[in-house]
């Protein structure tokens, strides 16, 4: 198991699968590995970040982790204010195009027009070479100093002494835009996910390295899988799941290779003099695209819409995308359990109606249901706001975006006056 020091005494990040929900990335365990702060999988007991609700959950300390474990450096700094963030990424999507496949899957797999595509200024992480774009931006902005503190920018040491670079994997990059038009992060719809092992009962096992994917073109993988007392290399192809059962048909393990998330945060927390993009998380506000043409940076905009009704969803482009479809503001946030991230700027805004538009499982998620039972609780102790959910049917459309691509518009049900 991987971890990271944070500035929280006796508490690490964990940096690779996390023990509950088995993703990377934001969950925390503490010193004697007998509490996990997990940000996905919903309990009873929790409390409210700067990163959005954080669940608690405890182990067994008989049964706790017994994996070797790396704790990593953290030479990280603390992340700039979002004025200064805005300065440094506007700069950045100077330098960056939005390649031609990607506005290809903006415009034929996200049924988007060609001018919100300019207008929301998505744009392209590039493969090697990226210190070159890095250099271009410090010109724009003026001093070297400037990327210390802004999540994606790191600084590396050279031959000829220290350069700064930029972080994260190749893909589609989508901005966050804060309530006064401030770019304050980036997500990265990664080209290619990582392959993970998803494994259940008496097996463990890791990824060597990745092969050449079959004749029908699924990844595959080199793994080393350890089963009681054996341990065994084998080829795995993505989606194939593999099971056993003992001789009396009880269950024994399951093992199955799949991508790993395709959306990541663009940061920098774990590399020199990076940082990382929590404290707080952005949630991103998201305008009907013609209102981003007399949108100014650093001014709310309920001068040109009105925001007495905002919406809420999961995801950036699914924001930008009901956006559009609905004409009203529509706030994306990073997680259903992220909504505690919403209740300044929406009082900034001076929302009096609030309508979260989760996908259309919410009602048969369980983890999602208590995740909007708690969201309620939170609304109703902290503001006066009306809370409505947005309903349609599945076979409708999973999201928002789906439901409005396929004209049809949600069903409105009261649950907080």
């Amino acid at each position: 198991m991987k971890l990271r020091r944070t500035k929280h005494e006796g508490w690490y990040e964990i940096t690779s699968a996390c023990i509950v929900c088995g993703q990377r990335g934001w969950c925390r365990i503490n010193k004697e590995q007998t509490i996990v702060h997990c940000m996905r999988v919903v309990s009873d007991d929790f409390f409210d970040s700067t990163i959005g609700r954080q669940y608690r959950h405890y182990l067994d300390p008989q049964a706790a982790p017994k994996t070797k474990i790396e704790i990593e450096v953290n030479r990280a700094v603390d992340k700039k204010p979002d004025y200064h963030l805005n300065r440094v990424y506007r700069a950045l999507t100077k330098e960056l195009p939005l390649s031609t496949q990607h506005a290809q899957h903006l415009r034929n797999d996200r049924n988007m027009q060609d001018e919100a595509i300019r207008l929301r200024e998505y744009r392209t992480m590039p493969g090697p070479e990226r210190y070159k774009v890095a250099k271009q931006v410090i010109s724009r902005v003026g001093e070297q100093s400037d990327l210390l503190g802004v999540p994606g920018f790191f600084c590396v040491e050279g031959s000829y002494g220290p350069y700064w670079t930029m972080g994260g994997s190749q893909g589609l990059m989508i901005p966050f835009r804060s309530i006064k038009n401030e770019i304050t992060g980036w997500q990265i719809r990664v080209d290619k996910p990582l392959l993970e092992l998803h494994m259940e009962g008496a097996i463990k096992g890791e990824i060597l390295e990745e092969v050449n994917p079959d004749e029908n073109g699924n990844r595959r993988a080199k793994c080393k899988l350890f089963i009681q007392d054996k341990i065994m290399e084998v080829i795995l192809t993505e989606k194939d799941k593999k099971e056993c059962y003992s001789k009396s048909g009880q269950f024994v393990f399951r093992i199955v290779l799949r991508p790993g998330n395709r959306y990541w945060w663009w940061s920098s927390g774990d590399k020199l003099n990076g940082s990382s993009i929590g404290g707080p998380l952005p949630i991103h506000l998201a305008l009907p695209y013609p209102c981003l043409k007399l949108w100014s940076v650093g001014e709310t905009p309920d001068t040109m819409i009105s925001c007495e009704e905002v919406w809420v969803t999961e995801g950036p482009i699914k924001a930008d995308k009901a956006a559009d479809a609905l004409v009203k503001p529509v706030f994306g946030i990073p997680g259903v359990g992220a909504f505690s991230l919403l209740l300044e700027p929406l009082k900034q805004l001076g929302c009096k109606h609030v309508v979260f538009a989760y996908d259309a499982d919410v009602v048969s998620t369980p983890e999602v249901e208590m995740a909007l039972e708690q969201c309620v609780e939170f609304f109703a102790k902290n503001t006066d706001m009306t809370l409505s959910l947005a309903m349609w049917d599945i076979s409708q459309g999973k999201g928002i975006d789906d439901l409005t691509d396929a004209g049809f518009l949600p069903q409105i049900a009261r649950i907080l006056d």
